[in-house]
């Protein structure tokens, strides 16, 4: 049996100082080197998408995706709110995928597979 750790987000364009997204799910994947949100919901805070830094990212499939990099800033449970740099495409099946930049070094993730269904904790980390 496979399971995914799945956490229910929002963003908001700090740019333009818009109220954030309705809540949304978005994978939490240490595999992933960056966040990564599809570009749906970022025209939906009001980003122009392609105006962001063009780069290339590589999932497990091999295939070359290109993103557009914007600051954004994300809501995670707990009443943590996060200035983070993240990518935007429509080349990705979910909503948002949470990864290393942005999300893992923000926070210490326990994943607990033995417990029905699997869960996760997440602690906030401070850096001085």
């Amino acid at each position: 049996m496979s399971w995914w750790a799945v956490l229910r987000v929002q963003i908001a364009n700090p740019a333009k100082h818009s109220p954030p997204t309705k809540t949304f799910e978005a994978i939490i994947d240490s595999g992933a080197s960056e966040c990564i949100f599809h570009s749906s919901i970022g025209k939906g805070i009001g980003l122009n998408i392609e105006r962001g830094e063009q780069s290339q990212t590589q999932g497990v499939s091999g295939q070359l995706t290109t993103v557009y990099m914007h600051r954004v800033s994300l809501y995670v449970p707990g009443g943590h709110v996060l200035q983070i740099k993240a990518s935007f495409s429509d080349d990705i099946p979910v909503a948002g995928i949470l990864g290393i930049s942005g999300f893992f070094e923000n926070f210490k993730i326990t994943f607990d597979p033995s417990s029905t269904p699997p869960g996760f904790e997440l602690e906030r980390i401070y850096r001085a």
